[in-house]
């Protein structure tokens, strides 16, 4: 797991609060359907569960939980977007994931998408665990580079297209941080998204220098990154199948 050790909760702030207006149209996966359903399938969560949405953002796995839940709770570090999520969720809160302002035992799951990539991840899972109900469920989705094999042309493009990001991630570390934290029952599940790169680097907090050096390190790209991310070079974009991994793991009693 690489870590950029210049981000923390100020950056991240001051990058989503830019982002807030064009989050919603950043990336395909924001909007993807499939992927937040399978996100819910994995929680399992009946009309009786307690929902925890870390880094609820605009709001849209808690939309997709809300009514068929007893109670969704959202939260976030940035005003701005949860201000985008306001109905999505029975409650929206602002407040760190490293310090959850709740009791212990009291969600059946807390979900979190992108989220952990601009957190402290000892602190956060330790929280997630502690509020978590025994038997509960933590469900993780992120961005990883698919291995060791592409991890450094990945985390190099990542880090320049999300100046706040603090944690890069290959596929494993999820899988090794939980049963650090006395999670079991883990299972990971690979998605894949189709991205367009233009519409992935229309991002405020960069400027055009270095959304021109994105593209060029695409361009000039190894032989196996452009087969492994099955790069199409078509119309003055680039299309990138990017990996992200869903990880499920149930509070050990």
């Amino acid at each position: 797991m690489a870590k950029n050790k210049k981000s923390g909760w100020e950056g991240a702030k001051r990058y989503f609060t830019k982002r807030a207006a064009e989050y919603n149209h950043s990336s395909s996966w924001v909007d993807d359907a499939a992927l937040i359903e399978k996100m819910r399938e994995l929680a399992c969560v009946g009309n009786q569960a307690n929902v925890l949405d870390l880094a609820v953002g605009t709001g849209k796995v808690s939309e997709a939980l809300h009514n068929r839940v007893k109670y969704v709770v959202g939260l976030d570090i940035c005003e701005e977007m949860i201000q985008r999520a306001r109905g999505c969720a029975d409650k929206i809160i602002l407040a760190p994931a490293e310090r959850l302002p709740f009791k212990n035992n009291v969600f059946n799951a807390c979900l979190c998408r992108q989220g952990l990539q601009f957190m402290d991840l000892e602190y956060v899972i330790s929280e997630i665990r502690r509020v978590l109900k025994p038997g509960g469920r933590v469900v993780l989705c992120h961005l990883t580079a698919y291995g060791v094999g592409d991890k450094e042309e990945t985390f190099f493009i990542q880090k320049l297209r999300n100046p706040a990001r603090k944690n890069f991630f290959l596929p494993d570390d999820f899988l090794h941080l939980l049963e650090n934290k006395a999670f079991g029952e883990i299972e990971a599940v690979e998605y894949f998204t189709r991205e367009s790169v233009n519409q992935w680097i229309a991002n405020s907090c960069i400027n055009e220098n270095v959304k021109t050096r994105i593209r060029e390190i695409y361009e000039n790209s190894s032989g196996d990154f452009k087969k492994t991310h099955n790069l199409q070079f078509k119309e003055g974009d680039i299309f990138d199948t990017m990996k992200m991994l869903l990880v499920k793991a149930v509070k050990r009693i």
